[in-house]
């Protein structure tokens, strides 16, 4: 992906939109690269917090 960007940014205006899509794609697996990061440090959830999770949303319907 980053090989591409390179690639098109080069011979493209800045405000091509393909060259915009390939860059906030970059940018949003770098951010759920960090969140992952930091969730994995967190704590397993008690039973209590999985009921209080599991409240706030209505049951599936099929």
């Amino acid at each position: 992906m980053r090989a591409r960007l390179a690639a098109m940014a080069a011979p493209r205006d800045t405000d091509d939109p393909e060259l915009a899509a390939l860059r906030a794609v970059l940018r949003d697996e770098a951010l759920m690269a960090h969140v992952r990061a930091n969730v994995d440090r967190w704590p397993p959830l008690t039973d209590e917090q999985r009921d209080t999770l599991a409240a706030l949303w209505p049951p599936a319907s099929r």
